[in-house]
């Protein structure tokens, strides 16, 4: 039986998010799965998108579980489609029930384009890897891929100390929690410059536009997670903005970080901004979370500059994200 679950049944919703954390993790040593506080604060009511989550019951217990993110603002055609199916349950037809049950929800919102990810472990092929099978199965195609890294913490020191300042001129600025005031304005252009910059390859998507209201919303959504921001952007001495980049540390200061945004402007490449903002935040993270034992990391395998900047600091490939899409006509 499959069934709706609502986001404020707070028993439901843990016997939904359990079997999320079971059937990603099979297989997958360095899976990296949300918490439950995640969770929480990605489905509470928010302006600029709504989630629609369906569980696949069996005697009781959650099984399956199907997550429709449904975009509000920008690309109100698109529906993220998030299908997992405990071990044990497989290959019985509920992984593709539950993608029936996403296609009647689209319908029902309007929407025309699935969009989805699958990530292959290190050691499995995309042609064994049992969940590219399914989407290959289902008509979806793959759109874009990603390289997910980890970076097991603490940096040594040593390694730290020998990578590369800012150079050009440049002068960094870092915060932590939320943006200040008198910031919103130009770190919300950065972050729609970031949006327009970054590969999706062939997914059919528009970038969002962020504005001050937007980062505001994002920073209290971020606290309500359980995480704290760590950002630091670049400056020219002319006082225009080059580059940011974004870290999310859990509140407990322990397991696992996510290296989000890195952006440098094209105008100011060239002067070692990336690896100095990345820096930069690692130090403060050092201070602010010294018990963190990971940062977590996707990045484009043709994005050479960023890998090589990612190298630098002894960051490893660990699976193959594959960004996967299927166009209703």
């Amino acid at each position: 039986m499959i069934s709706p679950i609502d986001p404020a049944d707070g028993p439901a919703l843990r016997g939904w998010h359990a079997a999320l954390v079971e059937a990603a993790t099979a297989g997958r040593a360095e899976a990296a799965v949300m918490g439950y506080p995640d969770l929480e604060g990605m489905v509470a009511p928010r302006e600029d998108r709504h989630h629609r989550l369906y569980a696949a019951l069996e005697d009781g217990r959650t099984v399956g579980t199907l997550l429709v993110d449904l975009p509000d603002l920008e690309n109100r055609h698109l529906a993220e489609v998030d299908v997992s199916v405990v071990p044990g349950h497989r290959r019985r037809g509920l992984g593709a029930r539950l993608l029936e049950q996403a296609a009647e929800a689209m319908a029902e919102e309007g929407r025309t384009t699935a969009a989805g990810e699958v990530c292959v472990p290190g050691g499995w092929s995309p042609d064994d890897w049992p969940g590219a099978a399914f989407a290959r199965s289902h008509g979806f195609d793959v759109v874009h891929e990603e390289d997910y890294q980890v970076l097991d913490l603490p940096v040594p020191e040593q390694r730290l100390a020998a990578l590369p300042g800012a150079t050009g001129g440049h002068r960094l600025t870092t915060w932590t929690g939320p943006c200040p005031e008198d910031l919103l304005e130009p770190y919300a252009r950065m972050r729609t410059a970031m949006e327009l910059d970054v590969p999706t390859g062939e997914l059919d998507t528009e970038p969002q536009v962020w504005d001050a209201d937007r980062v505001r919303q994002e920073d209290l959504r971020r606290e309500g997670q359980g995480y704290t921001t760590i950002v630091s952007v670049a400056r020219a001495a002319s006082g225009e903005w080059a580059g940011y980049s974004l870290m999310m540390v859990p509140d407990e200061g322990e397991g696992e970080v996510y290296q989000d945004d890195t952006l440098v402007m094209r105008a100011h490449r060239g002067h070692g901004l990336g690896a100095a903002l990345k820096r930069r935040n690692l130090e403060e993270l050092s201070r602010q979370a010294p018990g963190a034992k990971w940062v977590r990391t996707w990045v484009d395998p043709d994005n050479a500059p960023m890998l090589a900047v990612n190298d630098l600091f002894g960051f490893r490939t660990v699976e193959r994200m594959w960004e996967v899409q299927r166009v209703v006509t």
